[in-house]
């Protein structure tokens, strides 16, 4: 499979039934090939009769949008791997995306305060730190290749590789 473009264009979908009830948020570069996916291997999708799509500049804006969708709307069926609607209880982290096996794994150190208020950070926002370094190190990434595009004379102008042992004495 080859690796996601996360600076493609990509659509934020909502499904709801007949009653308006909001029942799965979605990311999907191609929302009518996912449908057709979820019509083969989705009890509820037989309650699919309005289909919303909103159209993103970034994969990684449009996971960022589906984490808040799902944080702040709680469709009926966003639970990983469960078919039965959740509760209307507190919503445990809601995996936006696995990684691909294969990844290298990378060490970062945090405080454990820091990390610790990271995670409730990430669980008010309805996703997992580890998706949301991910996404955040993307969009931090996109930003910087697009500024390197409209000003290639900025990519001479880095900052030194470890500005705090670095020193003009």
């Amino acid at each position: 499979m080859p690796p996601i473009d996360f600076d493609r264009r990509t659509a934020l979908y909502r499904l709801f039934d007949a009653e308006g009830r909001l029942l799965y948020v979605g990311v999907a570069f191609n929302p009518e090939v996912r449908w057709k996916d979820h019509a083969k291997d989705k009890p509820w999708w037989g309650d699919v009769e309005r289909k919303t799509v909103a159209w993103c500049e970034t994969r990684t804006d449009a996971l960022l949008d589906e984490a808040e969708a799902i944080r702040t709307e709680r469709p009926l069926y966003n639970v990983k791997d469960s078919n039965v609607p959740r509760s209307t209880g507190p919503r445990p982290h809601a995996a936006v995306r696995v990684a691909p096996t294969g990844w290298p794994n990378r060490v970062v150190r945090v405080s454990d305060d820091d990390w610790s208020a990271y995670q409730s950070a990430c669980d008010d926002k309805g996703i997992s730190r580890s998706d949301d370094l991910r996404m955040y190190i993307k969009k931090e990434v996109a930003a910087w290749q697009r500024r390197q595009q409209r000003d290639p004379a900025a990519a001479h102008n880095r900052l030194p590789a470890n500005p705090s042992r670095d020193t003009d004495s």
